[in-house]
């Protein structure tokens, strides 16, 4: 008889056994596929939201500190405006999510002494967090002659119609809700109006970049600041804004870390309860395995009996666990990770692998406890 035929019929006699034994590695194959769907969309809306904390790598005249950057904002250093073209022409650009150049000027604007900032439409991808009257910034941004004025910018002027910059006149277009941030005491203009005015075309103070490469693999945000480095003449300075860098690859490494750590406990529960149920298939066959190897079949045919055995279960079960892992991640992920979650076909075959993997090392010990049977005492077993 061949051993597959002898352990269709084995599994046929025992099909509660067989039921549970399946259900076990369901159970863990689906959870750990719950956790990797629900993990991975979390890590996607986990990046979404750090995105929001705007640039993570600046790009500034070597002469000028990041610290005199963020603490007052300098206007008299500059860099080609043209270097956004060599940053948008690196290796990797396709992990560049914005790049937005700036030049800034003192104005006295009445009895006010105004920061202007010339900026472009990446202004808004950088600035997700810019509302006007708890409104996304729209038509409000400036073009041409217009202005956008800061929250307590606009309070110090009394929230004016319009504003005169040297002898243009400059149309207020709209007033940002409060920020908590330096853009509360600036203004806004369109960059190439501003580069005219003061007589600096094609030059910027800064350009602010927001990096997708977080944590990619290979590759993370200071490794994309070294390219970029390389890629400009050595008048300009790439810095990677630690605080922020720092706190969004410790974030997302939280987050798998959590996810790994599910997953290891979850799949060793399985593997444990597959061991068990092997092994107590072992001591209730005891007397059948002793009938088989006194009738003259060798220790490797009952090893290979356990092993398909276990291959069955496996593959089943990682099949089952599989939909059964993405339902459930379908039907409650919303309410764990905050967003939607769509399956993930990709993890069909590491679900049907693992889950052979796991029956079949599970195993080994009960299969080879079950070929060191001695026949006369296993036909004892009654």
């Amino acid at each position: 008889m061949r051993t597959t035929d002898f352990v269709v019929k084995e599994l046929g006699r025992r099909k509660m056994k067989l039921v549970v034994s399946i259900l076990c590695v369901v159970l863990g194959i689906a959870i750990f596929i719950a956790a990797q769907t629900i993990g991975d969309a979390m890590h996607t809306k986990t990046e979404e939201e750090l995105y929001k904390f705007g640039s993570n790598i600046l790009v500034q005249p070597r002469s000028e500190s990041i610290e005199t950057y963020f603490g007052s904002v300098t206007e008299s250093a500059t860099i080609p405006e043209g270097y956004v073209d060599k940053i948008w022409e690196i290796e990797h650009r396709d992990m560049l999510r914005v790049v937005s150049p700036k030049v800034y000027k003192y104005f006295d604007v009445g009895d006010v002494n105004l920061m202007i900032a010339g900026v472009t439409g990446e202004e808004l991808k950088l600035k997700s967090w810019w509302r006007i009257d708890d409104m996304l910034v729209g038509d409000e941004f400036p073009q041409g002659n217009e202005v956008l004025l800061g929250h307590y910018a606009a309070a110090r002027l009394r929230s004016p119609e319009e504003i005169r910059l040297k002898d243009e006149t400059f149309t207020v277009t709209g007033v940002l809700d409060e920020t908590g941030s330096a853009d509360d005491y600036m203004a806004f203009v369109p960059l190439g109006v501003l580069q005219n005015l003061i007589g600096r075309k094609r030059l910027v103070n800064v350009i602010e970049i927001a990096s997708g490469c977080i944590a990619c693999e290979g590759m993370n945000i200071y490794d994309h600041a070294k390219e970029i480095d390389a890629a400009l003449p050595d008048d300009a300075r790439v810095i990677p804004i630690k605080q922020i860098a720092e706190a969004q690859i410790g974030t997302l490494t939280k987050v798998e870390g959590l996810v790994f750590v599910i997953c290891s406990i979850v799949l060793c529960l399985s593997a444990f309860v597959v061991m068990n149920y092997m092994f107590s298939s072992v001591s209730e066959q005891r007397h059948e395995i002793g009938i088989l190897l006194a009738i003259g079949m060798d220790a490797h045919q009952i090893y290979k009996f356990f092993i398909v055995k276990a291959l069955i279960i496996g593959v089943v079960g990682g099949l089952l666990g599989y939909v059964a892992g993405t339902t459930i991640s379908m039907v409650v992920g919303h309410q764990i990770a905050g967003t939607s979650v769509p399956p993930l076909l990709e993890l069909l075959p590491y679900s049907i692998i693992i889950s052979t993997v796991i029956c079949t090392t599970s195993s080994i010990l009960p299969a080879r406890r079950a070929t060191q049977l001695d026949p006369v005492e296993a036909l004892q077993v009654m």
